[in-house]
């Protein structure tokens, strides 16, 4: 091991909190950010994180490339998970990277000065692409973990969405109402189908009221996923109602030879309830 990479190596993490504080210093005041200098709550959290990284980077003057790259992942998916549950964007980690690698390269050059005739340009040099090289792969990973945690958020919310999209309202022990709201794609109609006959075997339903009141756009993929769900319906003993078409889905449908004539129709859900002689209560109807 080189004797100057040593020396470097202790006079930066020999007091971690230098360039921590440093940091912490050049702040801004923006209360929606994880790194508003009013956060208190959070700043003890990022001296922590900062530590870490401040020592991770060091490593890379007296360890092993295997090692250093292990704690890079460590630190770089514990950071990205706290920064996709503080909802803070990946730009504002960005510049708070390049903020932080000005500090760390005055604190070199100090070490420099420190050491005037002790160090070679080329262990200078050697340093800069070391450590400059360390920076970028550290973002580049906190980057791909950052993206992977976003996408798992957004997909267990997307899926929860779709969860309370789709609930059927039992009116009796065999009859059920499912009012469909907002826009419909194929991906959203799937679960749907999948939610639905779900429900429809848990409730043990024998008639099924599908309100189409709240739905503004049906292409042709989802009117047959749709004739899916309601053929599929049919053949466990559940007979599916439509209801709440608006003219405009009408004249679409029409148009793209979309054919609802093998499903019972009706204008609205409490004229498809009464057309049926199923009685349900004004109040009951106003909560649906």
């Amino acid at each position: 091991m080189n004797s100057n990479n040593k020396k470097l190596y202790d006079f930066i993490t020999e007091d971690p909190s230098i360039l921590t504080n440093k940091w912490l210093s050049m702040r801004a005041n923006n209360p929606t950010s994880v790194y508003s200098c009013d956060n208190l709550q959070a700043e003890n959290r990022l001296r922590e994180q900062n530590g870490l990284f401040i020592r991770t980077v060091a490593n890379v003057l007296v360890a092993s490339e295997s090692e250093v790259n292990q704690e890079i992942k460590t630190w770089a998916q514990t950071v990205a998970m706290d920064r996709v549950e503080t909802r803070t964007p990946i730009h504002e980690v960005i510049h708070q990277f390049g903020i932080f690698r000005g500090i760390f390269w005055e604190h070199i050059h100090q070490f420099v000065i420190e050491n005037k005739g002790e160090i070679s340009d080329s262990e200078i040099l050697h340093w800069s692409t070391l450590i400059h090289s360390t920076f970028d792969t550290i973002i580049e990973t906190f980057a791909e973990k950052y993206y992977n945690y976003y996408n798992d958020r957004l997909s267990v919310q997307s899926e929860l969405i779709n969860e309370l999209s789709a609930p059927i309202i039992p009116l009796s022990d065999s009859i059920g109402v499912l009012p469909l709201v907002g826009e419909i794609d194929t991906q959203r109609a799937k679960y749907i189908t999948e939610s639905v006959l779900m429900q429809s075997k848990d409730y043990h339903l024998t008639h099924l009221f599908i309100d189409l009141s709240g739905v503004s756009i049906i292409d042709t993929m989802v009117a047959n996923q749709l004739f899916q769900i309601i053929d599929i319906l049919k053949l466990i003993g559940v007979k599916v109602y439509i209801s709440g078409i608006r003219p405009e889905i009408a004249q679409t449908a029409i148009q793209l030879g979309i054919n609802f004539h093998k499903v019972p129709t009706q204008a609205t859900l409490r004229q498809a309830l009464k057309a049926n002689k199923i009685l349900i209560s004004d109040t009951h109807m106003a909560q649906m």
